[in-house]
């Protein structure tokens, strides 16, 4: 009985928020370097998985180890989404939340499009990517400003 009663006030505790830390998530990094370090270079992986010219697949993975590093910067791009989300890195409450989810879900879609190793799949996930990207980047980037990085495509 006594133990029961125990285990109770402990879940309450739990619960409850007692014994939890509330630490407060400060960004570190701009948008700018999460889109140079992050978003651009793990997106860029999964989109060169799959690849057509005239109809023919170029490229691509070829090895269990090569499907799960696309599914791993598909997660990685999804999880980036957090960060995206996180304080004073959201431009607004509509938008810019609307197509970070929107990159999250087709990130997702395209890590488990990896994990079954399926190229179509992820090719599909990865024109939803581009599209959450370029609506993104069609309503918050100022083209007078910011210009493309030098090398970039």
């Amino acid at each position: 009985m006594r133990s029961r009663f125990v285990l109770g006030a402990v879940v309450v505790a739990f619960a409850s928020g007692v014994g939890c830390s509330k630490t407060a998530l400060t960004p570190i990094a701009t948008v700018e370097q999460i889109m140079e370090t992050t978003v651009e270079p793990v997106s860029f992986k999964v989109f060169d998985a799959a690849v057509w010219e005239n109809g023919v697949q170029i490229g691509g993975p070829e090895t269990d180890e090569d499907w799960k590093m696309i599914e791993a910067n598909a997660v990685m791009l999804a999880e980036t989404g957090n960060l995206l989300l996180m304080g004073s890195q959201m431009k607004d409450q509509t938008g810019w939340v609307t197509r970070t989810q929107a990159m999250m879900d087709a990130a997702n879609e395209a890590a488990k499009a990896a994990a079954a190793k399926n190229t179509d799949a992820v090719f599909k996930a990865g024109a939803k990517i581009y599209e959450a990207c370029t609506g993104c980047h069609q309503q918050y980037i100022n083209p007078l400003t910011v210009q493309p990085r030098a090398g970039a495509n």
